[in-house]
């Protein structure tokens, strides 16, 4: 037997959908609107059931996060996404949600941007330490946890003085860096005049995270690029990226991905990948409004490995590494002079707990910042030329 679902965007059904009992096959779907609908609708059927399962699977908090194993053994459960299904897949990034009979729910009553949210879920993700409830069905909160990715252990908090939502993101073993790499790119980004989601350190218990607002609210959603990918049949190139938001009316749409371009390639970020950048829509009448604010900045200063200033800055995006992406613009338009960022470096880095690996990201971001200042010293005589 099936379990049968309605997926929904705020108070719009968008497609109903079957799914069997092992949770890994989508055996039935219809879709009712195409404006939200996350699939192609000019694919065959069988060709937009499994897009449509791969849209709900990576809807899913992945495996790979720490704690997630642990759910699943309590609850007893394969695949998270039945937990995640069970929680009515509400996400604090769009306005997708998942009704099941008898269908009488609410976006007005439910959805997290306007009601408050059950931090349980979260705090048992982040800390495994804090004993789990006694049962998925006891759970009776709702949740943004299984709807958030990436692999770091991270939370959602709810500060009532601002009546807004905030992502905590902890380091990963054995540097820790990741949440001083965000506040860092924060700093340099808010130098260079970049727009940008800003990301604060804070200690949590005996560790720092890094804290950052949620970007999407109850007026506006974010859709990655791979989305826009499944949905649009975008090249993912350059080009057409950047054509597909200036079609869509973004005026300053090429702007905004130069800028995380270079950003990227200033930070030696290697993760950039097509769901760590996307849009923002008009979650009532589905219009663009730009380039998501530049968020996700984790994985750079040679994250989790040798700091060498001569390893090759991979990337995930446009280009096989950030010095061929940075062929794709000029810098010296977003750029007029390259900050000090071994004193952004310092600040950023002040209160980071291990000396040692400090001393070594330090001596290799003066390396590269020597090969930075070579590369904008070239691209301005190339403009004079």
């Amino acid at each position: 037997m099936d379990n049968d679902y309605l997926l929904k965007h705020q108070n719009v059904d968008v497609a109903q959908f079957s799914i069997n009992r092992s949770y890994n096959r989508i055996n039935y779907l219809k879709i009712l609107d195409e404006r939200f609908s996350p699939v192609n609708m000019e694919e065959d059927n069988l060709s937009q059931a499994i897009s449509f399962n791969d849209w709900l699977s990576e809807r899913c908090v992945p495996n790979s996060r720490e704690g997630v194993a642990r759910l699943l053994s309590k609850y007893k459960v394969e695949q998270i996404k039945q937990l995640m299904l069970y929680m009515k897949g509400l996400s604090l990034s769009d306005h997708f949600w998942i009704d099941r009979t008898p269908f009488n729910q609410k976006w007005e009553n439910i959805n997290m941007f306007d009601n408050r949210y059950d931090e349980l879920m979260g705090q048992l993700l982040f800390d495994q330490k804090l004993k789990l409830v006694q049962s998925a069905e006891n759970y009776q909160g709702q949740s943004p946890e299984l709807t958030t990715g990436g692999s770091l252990r991270k939370h959602w908090t709810y500060k009532e003085v601002e009546h807004k939502s905030y992502l905590l993101k902890a380091g990963s073993k054995k540097d820790y860096q990741e949440p001083f790499n965000e506040y860092f790119s924060h700093l340099l980004s808010e130098e260079l005049g970049f727009t940008h989601t800003p990301y604060l350190l804070e200690k949590q218990g005996k560790e720092y995270v890094s804290v950052c607002p949620c970007i999407a609210d109850n007026k506006t959603e974010m859709v990655s690029a791979a989305d826009i990918i499944r949905k649009y049949g975008v090249e993912k190139s350059y080009n057409a990226f950047v054509q597909f938001g200036q079609q869509k009316g973004c005026i300053n749409f090429k702007d905004e991905v130069n800028q995380m371009i270079i950003l990227d390639y200033l930070i030696d970020n290697i993760d950039r990948h097509w769901y760590n950048f996307g849009m923002l829509r008009d979650a009532q009448d589905g219009s663009w409004k730009g380039l998501i604010p530049i968020f996700d900045n984790g994985y750079s200063l040679w994250n989790k490995d040798y700091v060498d200033s001569r390893i090759i800055s991979e990337s995930q995006s446009f280009a096989d590494s950030n010095e061929d992406c940075m062929k794709l613009l000029d810098i010296t338009k977003y750029v007029k002079h390259i900050p000090n960022m071994v004193q952004l470096f310092e600040r950023a880095f002040d209160c980071y707990p291990l000396p040692e690996r400090k001393k070594e990201i330090r001596q290799g971001l003066i390396e590269r910042v020597r090969d930075i200042e070579r590369y904008f010293d070239e691209s301005l005589k190339r403009q004079i030329n």
